[in-house]
Formats: structure tokens, sequence, C-alpha cells
């Protein structure tokens, strides 16, 4: 977005606005800078001009004025249309406090700036007292085909069904780490790419941690890895197919065991164990963690891992090193430019001419000697002097 980008408002005048409610569950998400653009929008002259207009009424700059339009955006407050620099911003009425606080997601987010116990305050207000004796639309419009209630379910593709999620929880054993931050993690996995709560869970169940908590970076990587695209076993030498299907079968404790036990007749130390639970903790997948053991070990002779492997686990990690076939790879290209630079050396080594000979690399045989005869004599005078001084003359 640029301030000369012109746009449009649309719908200002159908929506429904309550200050009150808008300042006490909507800006503490958005801030003050969304509070302020979505009352400009609401009443802006002419409901067109350009975002430079709306600058000169805001008191912050351009970047503070894209973040505001995300932010209503994503809390469905305002739809946004861009046609080559012709924006339209489509305004939505806010949510009632029962609709808000209903909604699993605005109600996380909500606690995660005021508090569980602010949020619970707001809740309290909202209860009301007696039973509820309110009819469903299925109760007075009945089907005689249909003799038992179907439920369907409202979520559609991509939108995370919190109650079922905790409920495959609680079945499993699996907490959360930081439910507020949990919470709001699961609903931006799930809206990213585009699961349902029990693709999600799938994946929560297979990356949790130790203690069968949650891990949502684990959770993130492990959807990143599987929407990668990976080269296919295939296309590797067999060595290499039996490297990642053992990298890919054992758990990083039990082959750096196996390993130690082979080439050092030693067993791994408290301190390696403890270099793995960080590793494990940090979302760095069980085929990754074998594939630096090997690394460790094996390429690089080291007797131990040391605190380099979470050095190189970082490098993995920067070049989106995410699965055994991909570590392949990158150990092929950094032996080849491991051979590239002992070539070099070698070819540099030759280019030294050895003592005695005839004719050095460095010998040119255009070479033309100018030096005049009084030059030719000081330098045999020279000559002369060093070699009686050597002999033990004066």
């Amino acid at each position: 977005m640029r301030p000369i980008d012109k746009f449009i408002v649309k719908n200002n005048d159908k929506i429904s606005f309550d200050a009150g409610v808008f300042v006490m569950y909507y800006q503490p998400i958005i801030g003050l800078e969304g509070f302020a653009l979505y009352q400009l929008l609401r009443v802006f002259p002419q409901q067109n001009g350009r975002l430079s207009d709306l600058l000169n009424r805001l008191d912050y700059g351009m970047n503070a004025l894209e973040l505001s339009i995300e932010k209503l955006s994503a809390l469905k407050l305002m739809d946004i249309y861009d046609d080559h620099g012709k924006l339209t911003f489509v305004l939505h009425s806010h949510l009632s406090p029962e609709q808000f606080l209903s909604d699993s997601l605005y109600k996380q987010l909500l606690i995660d700036k005021i508090g569980q116990t602010a949020v619970a305050k707001l809740d309290q207000s909202n209860t009301f007292s007696g039973k509820n004796i309110s009819k469903r639309f299925s109760d007075i419009y009945r089907v005689n085909d249909v003799q038992t209630a179907v439920e369907t379910s409202s979520q559609e593709t991509g939108s995370l069904d919190l109650a079922a999620f905790r409920v495959a929880m609680q079945q499993q054993g699996v907490q959360f780490s930081d439910e507020t931050k949990d919470t709001l993690a699961l609903y931006a996995l799930s809206e990213k790419f585009g699961l349902d709560w029990y693709q999600l869970f799938k994946i929560a169940e297979t990356t949790q941690n130790g203690d069968q908590s949650l891990n949502t970076a684990n959770m993130s990587r492990r959807l990143i890895t599987l929407n990668q695209k990976q080269p296919r076993l295939l296309d590797f030498s067999k060595a290499e197919q039996a490297l990642i299907r053992t990298a890919k079968s054992e758990r990083p404790e039990s082959l750096l065991a196996q390993i130690k036990k082979r080439r050092f007749d030693g067993h791994p130390t408290q301190k390696e164990k403890q270099l793995l639970a960080r590793l494990s903790r940090d979302g760095v997948a069980d085929d990754i963690q074998n594939m630096l053991i090997i690394y460790f070990l094996e390429i690089r002779s080291y007797s131990n891992i040391s605190d380099y492997i979470e050095e190189q686990a970082n490098r993995w990690k920067k070049d989106q090193v995410t699965t055994a076939e991909l570590a392949v790879k990158w150990l092929a290209t950094y032996q080849s430019k491991q051979a590239e630079k002992i070539k070099k050396k070698v070819q540099a080594k030759a280019k030294v001419a050895p003592v005695g000979s005839k004719t050095p690399d460095w010998y040119d045989p255009a070479y033309k000697n100018e030096t005049d005869a009084k030059q030719q004599a000081e330098l045999e005078r020279i000559k002369q002097e060093t070699l009686k001084k050597m002999n033990g003359g004066d």
C-alpha cells in the first residue's frame, strides 16, 4: 500500500456500533490505532479518497495504518479488495458481547491482552439467572421424514472446532503448555494449513513433548515439512537410501548409543542426552537429530556430540533442512565443497617451483636483461664482497 492509493468505503452507513462494546472487547486487540481507523472510516466524508487523506487525520504513519487495516480485516470488522492500487474497504458491524465471548478465538485473543480474570468478569456480566427455555428452530419446524435429530457441523474446512480438540486432548492425556498461547497458535495453524480439528490433533500427537504437553513450534515445523516438496528416495544412491532409512527408523538416543559403542566402545554422556532433549524441545525432528549425530560422529569423526550440534541444527533450520532426505543432500553438497577446497590447495602447492628446478612455473622465457655495463659492474662488486665475507675475509 502507498499513500497515493485510492480507496472507497462501503457499507459504513449500514453497520451498528456500540462504543462501549468496542472499547471493552475490540480495542485491547486492535489497539488505539485500529480503533481510530475504524471510527474514521465509519464517518469518512464522501466515502472515498486517498490513503494520505487518512494519514492526515490520524496521528501515526503508513506502517501503523497498514497494520491497523490488517487487524480490522483479521477480526472481520472489514473486508479489503485491491484492484491494482484501488482499494475498497467494506465495513462490518462488531459482534455483541455474547457473540464475541462465545467465539473461542476472539475470547482467547482478549485473554491474551487483558488476562483471564478481566475476561471472566466480562463473561459474568452477560450471564442470566433462570433456566433457558428458548426453542431451537428444529423444535418448532419438524420434518416428518427425519425421525432423529442429526447434528451438522458448522465448521468449514480449515476452521478449528476447539471443543472437539479439547475432548481429544483429554482422552489421550495431552495437556496445554500455555493454554492461551497454544490456543491462538492452534487457530493460526488450522487457518494457515487448512486443517480441521482432527487433522490438527493427529499432528499434535506426533509432535508433543515428552511430558505429553503440546508443542506448537514442533507442530508448525512438521506442517511446513509436510507441505515442502521432498526429493524421492529413489533419487539417492543405495548407500544414501540406507542412511535415510536408518535416520527415520531409530530414536536419537538409541542411534547415539549404537555409534558410540561401535566406534569408541563407549556410552552416551549425560550432557549428550541433555543436548538431544533440548533439540526435541526446540522442535528438531528425530530424523534430523539422527542425521546430526551421523554428521558429527561418522563424518566429522568427533568422539562426542557437543554444543556444536545445536549450532548445526540452527544452520540446517536456516537452510530449511527439515527431513533426512534434505539433510543427505546438504551433506553431499558439503562434502563436494570440501573436496573442491582440498583440490584448490593441492593446485596452489603445485604452482610453487621445487628447489633446483631449471624452469619453475614463474619462469618467463621472454624475459630480456636490460642492465647496463655500469650496473653490472656494481652488482659484480657486491657479489665479490659478499663471497669474501662468507669465506672469512675482512
